[in-house]
């Protein structure tokens, strides 16, 4: 897996508050985020993504895998997930460390609820830039102008 330019800053930053990643479709939130799992996989009970079924049902019945950190993916499809992930963060601080990703803005705060204030850092990834992919050739060069950093380049 190739390393990406925000992995050094969300790791230090997990040490001290949740990290939340937010950016365009198909830029590679979730692959980042899998990466500071033992196995970067999502079928690992770490990773909960509000799409399935059965993580949505671990998320609501607040059964948070014993793990170190904790990844929610799509989270912010839950109308209270603010609320949810507050009490997941003022609980178990301590002991897990935890990533929020999303395609929406997760910095945006809408219709009051509770404050995340001071919890989290907001980061954002974009698509994979010219130094990211260490493009050699002009092929490669091409390739980016032609299909963007969203492309597959991996």
């Amino acid at each position: 897996m190739q390393k990406r330019y925000l992995q050094n800053d969300i790791d230090e930053l997990l040490e001290t508050k949740m990290v939340f990643i937010g950016g365009p479709r198909q830029v590679g939130k979730t692959t980042l985020s899998l990466s500071f799992l033992k196995r970067p996989k999502v079928s690992y009970p770490a990773y909960l993504n509000w799409d399935d079924l059965k993580s949505k049902e671990i998320i609501k019945k607040r059964e948070l895998p014993i793990d170190p950190i904790i990844i929610l993916d799509e989270i912010h499809k839950y109308r209270k997930w603010r609320g949810l992930v507050k009490g997941f963060y003022d609980m178990k601080k301590e002991e897990q460390k935890f990533i929020i990703t999303g395609s929406a803005r997760l910095d945006h705060y809408r219709r009051g609820g509770d404050s995340l204030l001071g919890r989290y850092y907001y980061l954002r990834l974009h698509p994979f830039s010219i130094s990211e992919l260490k493009l050699s050739s002009q092929k490669d060069m091409r390739d980016l102008l032609k299909f963007g950093g969203f492309f597959k380049w991996i």
